[in-house]
């Protein structure tokens, strides 16, 4: 394979002095220093046998060390599985099986985990300055899927994948030397990954907030100019005073992992936030579509255009496909070879569903695997989830397919509501008439999971289907059938 500078090294070359990561504590280190610390983590995995094309697990919260052990990892030529932190115990010993991990990197020692490294160690290890280089189209990160219809799958990108994406954004969003982007979403996750490499390409610094501390504190406390949410995120800040002036003070709000609901959109706008919305995935190394700055009401209720022409399209079906630089190289299997499962020409099928408006805009309208059948008619939980989180009590919402002797599948609604609100069925199914057809209205509205799962920042929707299919058939809790 075709060797390249690595991208940390490079930036220490462009501005040695800058920071790069921002701790929670206010420690800086910069682009020299992560770069000098990254030769040393390099030079430990070899010291410890890690050679080339060995897999070794990241785990613990972002920190100052995550960068350099990262990228130290990519000089070694190994690949870095990024586990969710959160797994139970035996969840993450089984993935880290999965994943053939020869070790495990943290901040704390557990002894049932694999041969586990100090980053400390891997700092402080004797190593010779040298210009570094990577593969950019070698196996690079293990990173796992939201697993929506089951167990997620394990996708292997490139630093290329993660590199082309990261330039395809900042020609859209513009990120400078000097700003900070807080780092709100989990380095397992691929929004997280891909906030990491849009600093390093632009020279800018990631800012780590305190545990348990808000956003709202955390944006005027590290003076951030980039903020990444998911939904929930941003009805949070818009719902506090703090957090609508933390809003507003910054350049870019990238608002992804799901739709956002077209209420929160207005309010944002309304509020003056730079908000840009999006859509992508794990196996594209995060955005594939994305408004412009300054985009008008109607553009931030789609996903965006394409971030590199030619890259999307629509199937006859509705299934919107992927493909080009940020394609993954495929999904780890049991018997180690990677799959990328791609049509005849090479399109990589996402399983969403969706349309190009007039404008050449996505708009993004649901999950193939979300979607049930009641009645002959086809239902797409999406559609009611945002109906229900456009109501003013309603904080979160999600709908799982209920069995049902006549009609196969009706829909079932798990509700968390708003601060200060109580769930009231009757009103739900009053004010929802007016937007849905009555087949859409939920049977039922549970009171959310404490128990739910969250793989990346996405529900367990297959964990949601086997909670409702234990309330099928209450004849009780049936609206009309109209």
């Amino acid at each position: 394979m075709s060797r390249a500078v690595c991208p940390l090294h490079a930036a220490a070359m462009r501005d040695p002095d800058a920071p790069v990561v921002i701790a929670a504590s206010g420690e800086r280190t910069t682009f020299a220093e992560c770069d000098a610390n990254a030769s040393a983590v390099a030079a430990a995995f070899r010291s410890a046998g890690l050679e080339a094309g060995n897999r070794l697990a990241l785990l613990g919260p972002f920190d100052v060390w995550s960068v350099p052990v990262l990228f130290g990892a990519f000089r070694a030529g190994d690949a870095v599985y990024l586990p969710n932190a959160r797994l139970p115990r035996p969840a993450l010993l089984e993935n880290l099986a999965r994943a053939s991990c020869r070790c495990v990197v943290g901040p704390a020692s557990a002894g049932d985990l694999p041969h586990w490294l100090s980053p400390g160690d891997l700092l402080a290890h004797p190593h010779r300055l040298a210009a570094a280089e990577v593969e950019p189209d070698a196996p690079a990160i293990l990173i796992a899927t939201s697993g929506s219809t089951g167990e997620p799958k394990l996708a292997v990108l490139s630093l290329d994948n993660h590199l082309a994406n990261a330039a395809a954004s900042n020609r859209n969003i513009e990120l400078l030397p000097g700003d900070r982007w807080l780092f709100s979403l989990p380095l397992y996750h691929v929004s997280g990954l891909g906030t990491l490499f849009r600093c390093m390409l632009a020279g800018a610094a990631m800012a780590a907030p305190a545990p348990g501390e808000t956003l709202e504190d955390a944006i005027t406390r590290l003076n951030v100019t980039h903020l990444s949410v998911v939904a929930t995120q941003l009805q949070r800040l818009l719902n506090a005073p703090a957090g609508r002036r933390a809003l507003r003070q910054l350049k870019a709000v990238l608002g992804g992992g799901g739709a956002i609901p077209a209420d929160l959109i207005e309010r944002a706008a309304d509020c003056n936030v730079a908000l840009y919305t999006t859509y992508g995935l794990t196996e594209t190394a995060s955005q594939v579509t994305t408004t412009p700055p300054g985009a008008t009401l109607d553009t931030l209720n789609t996903s965006g255009a394409p971030l590199s022409p030619g890259t999307v399209r629509v199937a006859s079906d509705g299934e919107i496909q992927v493909r080009g630089r940020t394609l993954f190289l495929g999904y780890l299997q049991a018997d180690g070879p990677l799959r990328r499962p791609v049509t005849a020409d090479g399109w990589f099928p996402t399983n969403d569903l969706g349309r190009f408006d007039a404008a050449g805009n996505l708009v993004v309208t649901g999950r193939k695997d979300a979607m049930f059948v009641s009645g002959g008619e086809n239902i797409h939980p999406e559609e009611i989830e945002a109906a229900l989180c456009a109501l003013e009590d309603v904080e979160r919402a999600l709908v799982a397919p209920v069995p049902d002797a006549d009609y196969g599948f009706r829909p079932l609604a798990f509700i968390e509501p708003a601060p200060g609100f109580a769930v009231d069925p009757a009103s739900l199914r009053e004010r929802l008439a007016h937007t849905l057809p009555r087949y859409k209205l939920p049977v039922r509205f549970l009171p959310w999971p404490e128990d739910l799962a969250q793989t990346g920042i996405k529900p367990d929707r297959a964990f949601l289907r086997d909670l409702a299919a234990g309330f099928g058939d209450d004849q009780n809790a049936r609206p009309d059938s109209g």
